[in-house]
């Protein structure tokens, strides 16, 4: 009596294994660059606010407080929330995950709290008539 083996779905599944091997890291360097990128254009976008803000009295370094802080929090809920529909998702999967999504999702607020900053230090830099003309 003799049995034979069909390994032909084992060899798919290491295929798509190595395949998510090699994909990982260039998704994480994508989610870094989007965070370098995005954020920093949306507290650009709120240069209107830091000029009306400025004109009411409130110091540079306040409204750079301000734009940063609205921008950080946002990227925090939004990987607490992202953390909480995988634990309702798949416990299991987040126990076996943390370390690889606290190290990434470390990365991503390092990245967006880089980009913030610095959008937020170029915003309020500039002159505060110089924020509020409207460029067509």
């Amino acid at each position: 009596m003799s049995y034979n083996l069909d390994t032909t779905e084992l060899d798919n599944i290491k295929r798509v294994r190595d395949m998510l091997v090699l994909l990982f890291p260039i998704a994480v360097v994508v989610a870094a660059l989007i965070g370098l990128v995005a954020y920093g254009l949306i507290v650009v976008q709120s240069a209107k606010e830091a000029a009306i803000l400025r004109i009411l009295g409130t110091t540079k370094l306040r409204v750079r407080c301000m734009l940063s802080f609205e921008q950080i929090s946002l990227v925090v809920l939004g990987l607490l929330l992202a953390a909480l529909g995988l634990v309702i998702y798949n416990p299991g999967l987040f126990a076996r995950s943390t370390i690889s999504l606290v190290l990434c999702g470390g990365l991503y607020v390092l990245c967006c709290t880089l980009s913030v900053v610095i959008a937020s230090y170029e915003v309020t830099r500039r002159k505060v008539l110089e924020l509020l003309q409207v460029k067509e």
